[in-house]
């Protein structure tokens, strides 16, 4: 590795923690805190699953005192779950739990911010990392020993050329997770306004065109209401109406290792893109089916609200409910609805049970639901499905260019591939 020279952590960037922060510090609302697991679920581009706080007047006293984390600081999980990064970005307005979390911040001009955090997520920053790490019951990575982590820096023009082609792929997987969002974002306001709002029946009713809608799509929708309040020729239903619960049970003695497996904590927090997921061999327990055109919803309070589409055949916990349209011109419609804010209400009333509230699949078959004619289900079907589709190929497109991603780093970061070679090889992906 010409050009390479050897540092010690410590002398290329400052390494710190914060001031302590007690469980009662938290409020409802302000700035948002983390702790090792938020780090863990963002490095590994999922969103926060539990949101804590702390007060402005915590967030002021604490940044007086030490800092306030900034864009480019990287967090480091460094208690537990050990050498997970994550760097903030300008919209990250945090404060963070001394101890579980080292800070790494002000860099010498030898280093590219990163190209660190890509070292620290290579298998030569983790096995530095592994080597330096104290502690048998609770491991933990020490400010000490993370200063004096001896690591071989190419120049900071190399430095620059590695992070720009691994961010590159990153930027990538980012604007397909911007997209999925803004797709999902449509889906859900189509789904209000045709099947909640009924907004195309107002507009007929006072002889106006529907926006945004095409003529023959419009048509389908009549121009008055019914006495029940709903358009004329629509039906009070349940979800059950339209709706099952899919109880294929995989028994783990008879699935491969390698099978593709979901949990609760596998799905985001606020969208149906579920990006990543774990394998069969995570768990030991029967677990339910899945397929791909079915269906995910979080069935234990308080994750009501983790619904999404089904990326892969596999497995997934059984605190998940799996959920299939009776006929496909009734799948859009049925996700939208498991995921809009009313079903979670409905559920959260209806759940059961004392330490840890449950729902039954029968909670969510009661939810009353207003029923179109076919004709217009299959409308919002066609209209909707692309999007939906789009979604899955995004997720898919992912993967793949995470796993290039992944193969270049180890290699990039460990000096036997060049920059030039690696910049031909992503060439095909983006």
């Amino acid at each position: 590795m010409s050009g390479w020279n050897e540092f010690s952590l410590g002398q290329l960037v400052e390494i710190l923690s914060s001031k302590r922060v007690f469980a009662s510090d938290y409020v409802s609302n302000g700035v948002p805190f983390w702790r090792g697991k938020e780090v863990v679920e963002l490095s590994a581009g999922r969103s926060i699953s539990t949101e804590l706080f702390i007060s402005e007047e915590t967030y002021q006293f604490l940044g007086r005192k030490v800092g306030f984390p900034k864009t480019d600081d990287i967090l480091l999980t460094s208690v537990g779950t050990l050498g997970r990064a994550y760097k903030l970005t300008d919209k990250d307005r945090i404060y963070f739990k001394d101890g579980n979390l080292t800070w790494f911040r002000n860099y010498s001009e030898r280093i590219d911010p990163n190209w660190l955090l890509y070292w620290m997520r290579s298998e030569v920053g983790q096995q530095a990392f592994e080597q330096t790490k104290i502690g048998s019951t609770q491991q933990a990575l020490t400010i000490v020993n993370l200063k004096a982590l001896r690591i071989l820096l190419p120049s900071l023009h190399e430095q620059n050329e590695i992070a720009a082609i691994l961010g590159a792929l990153d930027d990538k997987i980012e604007l397909n997770r911007k997209t999925a969002a803004t797709l999902e974002e449509m889906a859900r306001a189509l789904y209000r306004s045709w099947f909640v709002d009924f907004d195309p029946v107002q507009a007929r009713s006072q002889g106006i065109p529907p926006a945004h809608m095409p003529p023959t799509t419009a048509a389908l929708f009549p121009d008055n209401f019914g006495e029940d309040g709903l358009p004329e020729g629509w039906r009070n239903g349940r979800l059950g109406d339209v709706a099952v619960n899919s109880r294929g049970k995989a028994d783990p003695d008879t699935i491969n290792q390698d099978t593709p497996y979901i949990g609760l904590e596998h799905i985001p927090r606020q969208s149906i893109a579920i990006a990543d997921w774990g394998t069969a061999a995570d768990v030991g327990s029967t677990k339910s089916q899945m397929k791909v055109g079915q269906f995910l919803f979080g069935k234990l309070r308080p994750y009501f609200h983790k619904v999404g589409l089904v990326p892969i055949d596999g497995i997934c916990s059984t605190d998940i409910l799996v959920v299939e349209a009776k006929h496909k011109r009734w799948a859009q419609f049925v996700l939208s609805v498991i995921s809009s804010k009313d079903l979670v209400d409905h559920v959260n009333a209806a759940s059961t049970g004392t330490r840890m509230p449950r729902a039954k699949w029968q909670d969510l078959a009661d939810y009353e639901i207003a029923v179109a004619p076919d004709e217009i289900a299959d409308a919002f079907s066609n209209t909707v499905a692309p999007m939906h589709n789009r979604i899955l190929a995004s997720i898919r497109e992912n993967q793949t260019l995470a796993t290039v991603r992944d193969t270049l780093l180890p290699r990039l970061m460990s000096g036997e591939l060049r920059v030039g070679d690696a910049r031909d090889q992503i060439k095909e992906v983006l």
